[in-house]
């Protein structure tokens, strides 16, 4: 496999310019250091020789999945229990308890499912309080299947699991019997269905949504692959529906379809009716 000190500025900024034309992808500047890394091995898999080679075979389309291994490369969040302390807010002191019985949740991007059952656990921790069972119906989704079919098995090793507090591991994880990973215990992951979604194709048959967390991925897309990839997200929302991102993916500009709102509990988009 070739090495990333081998490879030249020219090469990787022909990379840039073609993950931008082909796939409206922008790398942001904090994310670049491990572009290299991410897209590497990729070299190995369709044998090319230099990241210039990758960009010529994403612009000749030379290899028919070439796109969809790079896409998955680059959008690849990070995998983590943590949601942003605003959208952790919004959730557990309004949308929650806004939301009908057998509302439809949304996490896009979840990697290889922490992001997922870490709502699950919040839902789970909000009927608990409440003493309310709304059924809600947990959809997940990630553009790499890999990963979503990680996701499926909920099961996680020791260093994978570090991040996910104390009691919620206690509550709703057991340990296997060699004590060196925890899985999912049923009553979360029964609530939710995974599936693959690539954010560029249509993908209006995920379904009517009542609320979309999407925490991090639109930060990828270029103005123009972003705007469209909201407008569909405004066209699933049920009226009103919400829509809940984080607070460094800028799309503000790109908005038509939601309102703005400013709540106690945080800030959020809402469907416009």
């Amino acid at each position: 496999m070739p090495s990333a000190v081998s490879h030249n500025i020219d090469d990787y900024e022909s990379l840039l310019v073609a993950l931008q034309n082909v796939l409206g992808v922008i790398v942001p500047e904090a994310q670049r250091s491990c572009l290299v890394e991410r897209v590497e091995p990729l070299l190995s898999k369709y044998k090319l020789d230099s990241l210039a080679s990758l960009a010529e075979s994403l612009q000749t389309g030379k290899a028919e999945d070439i796109r969809s291994s790079v896409l998955e490369a680059i959008s690849q969040r990070q995998s983590g229990w943590t949601l942003s302390p605003v959208t952790l807010n919004v959730l557990r002191k309004y949308v929650f308890a806004q939301l009908p019985e057998k509302a439809r949740i949304w996490v896009v991007g979840c990697g290889q499912g922490e992001l997922a059952y870490a709502v699950a656990m919040e839902i789970a921790e909000y009927e608990a309080n409440s003493g309310e069972d709304k059924n809600f119906q947990l959809i997940a989704s990630d553009s790499a299947q890999s990963d979503v079919k990680y996701a499926e098995l909920a099961t996680y090793s020791a260093q994978q699991t570090s991040g996910l507090s104390g009691g919620y591991k206690k509550l709703y994880t057991t340990v296997n019997s060699s004590g060196d990973s925890w899985s999912i215990k049923d009553k979360i992951r029964q609530n939710i269905h995974f599936s693959q979604c690539d954010l560029t194709e249509d993908f209006q048959s995920m379904g009517a949504m009542d609320v979309i967390i999407c925490p991090e991925i639109l930060v990828y897309y270029s103005n123009g692959v972003k705007a469209g990839i909201l407008k569909q997200f405004s066209t699933l929302l049920k009226s009103g529906g919400i829509f809940l991102t984080g607070s460094n993916q800028a799309i503000t500009p790109f908005t038509d379809g939601f309102e703005h709102v400013e709540h106690p509990t945080g800030v959020f988009y809402r469907q416009k009716s």
